[in-house]
């Protein structure tokens, strides 16, 4: 091979080589230079022989590839943080006041002595209402002669405007728990137990039953 055609070679070979450094650089400018300095080196080139003319055609394909591949954008760092959302996302994440409030503490229950406070004294405080008075009356007294036990008693009975106050007096405990059963499945209001005591031989027991559609003051 002569020396003027390994002269054009190297020529050519390093304007390509070059070339290539400067697009992977992202130098746009330098690589348009550079692209005109090959050009006219294939020009000068054509002008010898085929065997050149191939040669330089070839690197400047090379370059002109490597020229039109886009640069290619450089990765995020492993462990680097992500931006913050914005616009609309960051209004999508953040609910803001749209979050309901939360409930109010709820005070504890009242305990059973209260309960029983409460039903007593609401009681003592009811005027007596004299037509559901009497009609109450009746219903319980019914209630309790068909099925209180032979060994049992009423002690004391009284109805107001809403509440019904009843002492029972019992032999046992147990003949409570069977009245309980059926004794006053007639009665169409709620009851609420508020004493049960031993006394002497008795078993005392102390309800009172609310009118219908009322509850006791629990």
């Amino acid at each position: 091979m002569s020396s003027r055609l390994q002269t054009v070679l190297a020529i050519v070979n390093t304007a390509a080589i070059a070339g290539v450094g400067l697009t992977l650089a992202g130098h746009q400018r330098a690589s348009d230079e550079a692209m005109e300095e090959l050009r006219a080196q294939v020009r000068h080139a054509s002008e010898g022989t085929d065997a050149k003319r191939a040669a330089a055609e070839t690197a400047m394909r090379l370059w002109a590839a490597n020229a039109a591949r886009p640069p290619t954008a450089p990765h995020a760092r492993p462990g680097a943080p992500e931006a913050a959302p914005s616009g609309a996302a960051a209004a999508a994440e953040d609910p803001g006041e749209d979050v309901p409030p939360a409930p109010p503490i709820r005070p504890p229950p009242a305990s059973f002595e209260q309960s029983r406070t409460r039903v007593f004294n609401a009681f003592a405080a009811e005027p007596v209402d004299g037509d559901w008075s009497a009609r109450a009356s009746r219903t319980l007294d019914d209630a309790f002669r068909a099925h209180l036990p032979g060994t049992s008693r009423v002690k004391s009975l009284e109805c107001r405007a809403t509440l019904c106050r009843v002492e029972l007096v019992h032999r046992a405990q147990a003949d409570h728990g069977a009245f309980l059963m059926n004794g006053l499945r007639t009665w169409p209001g709620s009851v609420f137990i508020a004493n049960e005591a031993q006394e002497g031989d008795d078993y005392v027991v102390t309800l009172l039953a609310s009118k219908e559609g009322t509850n006791p003051p629990l």
